[in-house]
């Protein structure tokens, strides 16, 4: 869809360096026509200001057409986070922006707190009229700020109490969240970092998301043309580049008319997993866990993990899909639907209701219930955590 207006969307942590990025943007641009979303979650958006003054200041040098003439403009989208409360203000921006045909890009710098798979779902799925922001424009790549030295910090630092289901999460999960659905990583404030501290980082980075493109960078300093010249983002390689969720894909089973995957022998084995054993075990099981036993494991610490992620069953909520997150020792809990087997025995619907793929898992007696939980680390002893995670299990 080339005549559709670009979209980029820079996303990171609070105070990564993305509105420092934005900024070195703008000076690199001498005659694109860009209109500039930024998004704060306070009542009064300073980083919208500190743009508009950059854009002001440059229409006032001679150096670009004054905002609403052709030239660039700012869009102020404050007290509110664009994937939650702002999403639909977002949506309606975005499309009243493209439609409006003046504009070569258009540039999302996001609140530190977005999730960027739920920004790029914004693109990718339809509302109930059937409709999408890609109906009028597209999105060209998507973009994660982190500030190197805080992300080492909250990995060295972390906690590992178990967050109930429900209560906040934890924030080095967000990080890793931004780090896992992005085109690009600008590992940012590297001066900051020795030489042997970085390589790990980028490492972990990379298996955690293989799909993007890394770039070092101090105090945000990017070129232009390799930013936006480019189009990067893909639904299905993009949201689907965590590790964790190729994992899962990789188990699950082929459904009738599927394209053969790959076989695992076949799959190289990336260098940064054979310099620095970075490497990922899927665990799988049909019986459902105790869960005084489940959560003193996970308190305890699992050595050499620092992601894991799926789905789980509980023995004391046997009707309830759990969903288990950890980052970087710091877990969040939390109940995603019903399983289609407690629907099923409940009466609510019948066998022959159950879609492809629920066919495909389903398992006498336990039926779709299953532990499907993917755990990505260094070093650590495969054996021992499986032996851990089976001491989990109720015994039938």
């Amino acid at each position: 869809m080339p005549d559709l207006t670009p979209v980029t969307l820079l996303c990171g942590f609070l105070g990564a360096g993305k509105t420092t990025l934005l900024r070195h943007l703008l000076t690199q641009n001498e005659d694109g026509r860009w209109a500039l979303v930024v998004n704060d979650v306070g009542a009064i958006n300073l980083d919208a200001r500190l743009i508009g003054d950059l854009v002001a200041g440059k229409s006032a040098a001679g150096e670009g057409a004054a905002a609403g003439q052709g030239g660039s403009e700012v869009v102020d989208l404050g007290n509110g986070c664009v994937c939650c409360s702002n999403k639909d203000d977002l949506a309606e921006t975005l499309c009243r922006l493209a439609s409006a045909g003046r504009f070569d890009h258009i540039i999302v710098e996001t609140t530190g707190l977005a999730e960027p798979a739920a920004l790029a779902r914004l693109f990718v799925q339809r509302n109930e009229f059937g409709r999408s922001v890609t109906d009028f424009a597209r999105l060209h790549g998507l973009f994660t700020v982190i500030d190197a030295p805080d992300l080492l910090h909250r990995l060295a630092t972390r906690d590992r109490s178990p967050t109930a289901p429900g209560a906040v999460k934890p924030l080095i999960e967000l990080l890793l969240e931004q780090a896992e659905c992005a085109d690009v990583l600008l590992l940012n404030k590297c001066d900051r970092c020795p030489e042997e501290d970085l390589v790990r980082l980028e490492a972990l980075l990379a298996d955690l998301n293989p799909h993007a493109e890394l770039l070092r960078t101090e105090y945000s300093q990017a070129p232009l043309e390799w930013v936006l010249g480019r189009a990067r983002f893909s639904a299905t390689t993009t949201l689907g580049a965590a590790r964790w969720i190729s994992d899962l894909n990789a188990a699950a089973p082929v459904l009738p008319g599927a394209p053969a995957r790959r076989p695992a022998a076949v799959r190289s084995v990336p260098e940064y997993t054979r310099r620095y054993g970075l490497r990922s075990f899927l665990f799988q099981a049909r019986k459902p866990f105790a869960r005084d036993r489940l959560l003193s494991l996970l308190e305890r610490g699992l050595p050499g993990i620092v992601r894991a992620k799926g789905f789980y069953w509980l023995a004391e909520r046997p009707d309830e899909m759990a969903f288990l997150s950890l980052a970087g020792g710091a877990c969040s809990h939390s109940w995603l639907n019903y399983w289609w087997a407690a629907m099923v025995e409940n009466g609510k619907v019948s066998l022959d209701d159950r879609p492809p793929l629920i066919r495909a898992l389903w398992q006498e007696p336990a039926g779709d219930r299953r532990q499907e939980l993917v755990f990505i680390g260094v070093d650590f002893d495969e054996a021992a955590l499986r032996r851990a995670l089976e001491a989990c299990l109720v015994d039938s």
